[in-house]
This record gives structure tokens, C-alpha cells and sequence, in this order.
């Protein structure tokens, strides 16, 4: 079987360089600093590297055993971009999910039942792993795998493990930063900052 480190480093390289990973100092909405932003929605802008990002997924695919892909809503476009690369159906969010009925807050064909992937763009923290579940849980679609392209490590993935999913990431964090350092789309500092960042430090410089 072939080494997908070189592919990797590869997509990893091009998604600095066209500034979908960016390193600084980034505020959230509950007003936190993080070092790092992910902007895997712009993937569009950039035809090629939404292609390759599909063909890297759809190798972990193999085994989950589904027969339509779910996306959350930030993740349609990568989501597009597997269907096609991969001729699975794909259902996605749409709207507002209103408490009287779910039935309209997926768009798509299918039914109860379905044994269905999950693809979310970035898997970030706890909360969010609740989020990206609780949608599918409601309309009755049979999720036990989710997909992502890149974990932050935060704690979604160890929450999605505690909760019974099986879960696969095509980058983490962690492995980009020697490949953007060696680059040079990285400094040391930096690279220092998030790592501390990484484990649980606040973002400071």
C-alpha cells in the first residue's frame, strides 16, 4: 500500500499557502484567543484543492458501511465534492430546525434508518460533538461513523469515542505544524504557542 504521508504534506501545504490555515491571534465568540483558524468553507474558491480534499477523504470511507453521506452545515461543499468523487447520496442541513418537527431540517432523499456517515469540515470541542449528532439522532438516520477533515483537538473526538461513534480524521493539528514549520508557513514561536494552546495554555503571543 502506498505512504499517504507525502499526499498529505502535500494538501496540508496547499491549504496554508491559499490561507485556508491561518496562525495568529483569532477571537471567538465566547471571547477566547485561539492561535489557529480554519476556513475550510472558502474550499470552493478553489476547485483543485476541493477535488484533492475529496480524493484524500474518500479513501476512509472504506468499512464504515454507510450508503449516504450527512453533512453539518459549514461541511456542504466537501460533502458535494465526496458525492461526486464517490457516487454516495448525500443529505445536508437546511433552514431551521424547528421543536414541532424535524422533518424539514434535512434536505435530501432518504429514509429511518439509513446507515449514514456524518462529515463535519473541523472537529473542535465537546459541545460541538454534541451538536453535529443531535441533528441525525432526530430524523431517525442510523449514524455511527463520522468523517472529518480536520481534528483540532479539543475534545470532540474523545467525546464522539465516549458516545459510541467511530471516528476518522484525514489531518489533525497537531501533525500540520512540523509540516507549515519545515515550509516555512509556520515560525518556531508559533509553532510554540499552539502547541501550548494544544495543551490547554491559553493563546497569548
Amino acid at each position: 500500500m502506498p505512504d499517504p504521508t507525502p499526499a498529505k504534506n502535500t494538501l496540508i501545504r496547499a491549504l496554508a499557502a491559499n490561507g485556508l490555515i491561518q496562525f495568529g491571534r483569532f477571537e471567538q465568540p465566547d471571547g477566547s484567543i485561539w492561535p489557529v483558524s480554519i476556513k475550510l468553507i472558502w474550499l470552493p474558491s478553489y476547485p483543485a484543492l476541493l477535488r484533492d480534499v475529496a480524493a484524500a477523504l474518500a479513501p476512509l470511507l472504506d468499512g464504515v458501511g454507510a450508503d449516504r453521506v450527512l453533512t453539518t452545515g459549514d461541511a456542504i461543499p466537501v460533502g458535494v465534492a465526496l458525492s461526486l468523487h464517490s457516487d454516495l447520496p448525500m443529505v445536508y442541513p437546511y433552514g431551521e430546525v424547528r421543536d414541532y418537527t424535524a422533518a424539514f431540517a434535512i434536505e435530501g432523499a432518504y429514509d429511518v434508518g439509513h446507515p449514514t456517515l456524518l462529515l463535519s469540515d473541523v472537529l473542535i470541542d465537546a459541545p460541538q460533538a454534541d451538536a453535529i449528532t443531535a441533528l441525525a439522532q432526530r430524523v431517525g438516520l442510523d449514524v455511527r461513523h463520522v468523517l472529518a477533515v480536520i481534528d483540532l483537538e479539543q475534545g470532540a473526538r474523545e467525546a464522539l469515542d465516549a458516545a459510541g461513534y467511530g471516528v476518522r480524521c484525514l489531518l489533525t493539528l497537531r501533525e500540520m505544524l512540523p509540516v507549515l514549520e519545515a515550509d516555512g508557513a509556520l515560525s518556531a514561536p508559533m509553532r510554540g504557542v499552539v502547541e501550548r494552546w494544544l495543551l490547554g495554555s491559553p493563546a497569548t503571543s
